[in-house]
């Protein structure tokens, strides 16, 4: 008699146990999907000398290879549009756009467009360089610095530091509206 309480107790220990350590598994893994559900992965990517980034969630793809179709009649920051797979896109320069330059096209190499993305609205963005994605505290995002020119602000929702450096977070409902004839609205 004595042996089976025994054994009984050290079964009753061992199930304790067993559910104590998947209830402490359970509540590590709530944490790290908790603290992932609070982070914001960003794109970066760099016009001119400068960094910004979107939101990975607005990215649809990235592509190099192209033809650009020129459309008469658009802004001049409309480069034209572009096949992708039986989808036409518009391509626009954000650096134009935003009074900050242009991109180049005469290069040896085509560059990068990223293509971004609300809604059922898309265009492809070109841009200097692709960068990393960064994973930063979805708190962390503060208004756009005040030091940046206006019209290049309108396109900015934010800035965020990534590393050492200060990364202007772009706006893409701004980005995104439709053109009016003769110049956004």
């Amino acid at each position: 008699m004595a042996n089976t309480e025994i054994h009984r107790a050290g079964s009753l220990a061992e199930t304790a146990e067993e559910i104590l350590n998947r209830r402490a598994e359970s509540l590590a893994r709530e944490t790290i999907e908790e603290e992932a559900a609070h982070r914001l992965a960003l794109l970066l990517f760099r016009i001119a000398e400068e960094w910004y980034c979107v939101r990975v969630s607005d990215v649809r793809e990235i592509f190099q290879e192209y033809d650009i179709t020129t459309v008469p009649g658009v802004p001049d920051y409309i480069l034209g549009v572009v096949n992708v797979r039986g989808e036409i896109l518009s391509i626009t320069d954000p650096a134009t756009l935003m009074h900050i330059g242009a991109i180049s096209l005469d290069g040896v190499e085509q560059p990068p467009a990223i293509v971004i993305v609300n809604g059922e609205v898309a265009t492809a963005i070109v841009v200097d360089e692709i960068g990393d994605i960064a994973e930063i505290p979805d708190d962390s995002v503060e208004p756009p610095i005040s030091i940046i020119d206006r019209a290049q602000a309108a396109f900015i929702s934010g800035s965020v530091h990534v590393g050492d450096n200060m990364v202007g977070l772009i706006n893409i409902e701004r980005m995104l509206e439709p053109v009016i004839t003769g110049g956004r609205h």
